[in-house]
């Protein structure tokens, strides 16, 4: 039921509330654009249609350095402009399910790219990155407000990642490394 009212196609508002999740408390479909809208996808769940439509919203969540979990900055850990280990798998493993290949190895190079430019700016990897200027820095006034060093789901996560990356978009990470560090943003 969660699922039919929050990605089911109606008409020319297909595409909008592919986006949307749903709220059985108050029997209604929210209008918080967030990265939970791929997870149908990574669950098997989507119709072909369905996820042609979330994939072709990558727009609202894609920037520099992978997904955003939401297009709302509210100043709170879970939200825009963060991403987090986790949430980029399954939006990845999710294309990836559904035949779009370019899209995750594209998606997934940022986020990989992302935590290997700032481990080599400063020697560890965080539990949440900006997706926007790429880095770990992370200005949150609501809730836990640390960038916890070592996370141990951004490490899994960097593995499971790299290791499902086509071997010349490995290759371009590699060369990445080698070349200079970009100013810090």
């Amino acid at each position: 039921m969660l699922l039919s009212h929050s990605i089911s196609p109606t008409g020319d508002h297909y595409v909008r509330e592919s986006r949307f999740d749903y709220n059985l408390d108050k029997n209604a479909r929210s209008n918080y654009e967030y990265i939970t809208t791929f997870y149908p996808l990574w669950a098997g769940l989507a119709t072909a249609d369905q996820a042609e439509a979330v994939r072709k919203n990558l727009g609202v969540f894609e920037h520099a350095g992978g997904l955003a979990m939401s297009n709302r900055d509210n100043r709170v850990q879970w939200d825009y402009p963060n991403g987090w280990a986790p949430t980029q798998l399954l939006a990845i493993e999710g294309l990836r399910r559904y035949g779009f290949q370019d899209d995750a190895n594209r998606v997934a190079y940022q986020f990989l790219s992302t935590i290997a430019e700032n481990f080599r700016r400063d020697g560890t990897i965080r539990e949440k990155y900006n997706m926007v200027t790429r880095s770990s820095e992370s200005h949150i006034e609501a809730g836990y407000r640390q960038n916890i060093v070592g996370f141990g789901w951004t490490n899994g996560v960097f593995l499971t990642l790299l290791h499902a990356l086509p071997e010349e978009w490995v290759g371009r990470l590699a060369k990445e490394q080698s070349t200079p560090l970009r100013a810090t943003h």
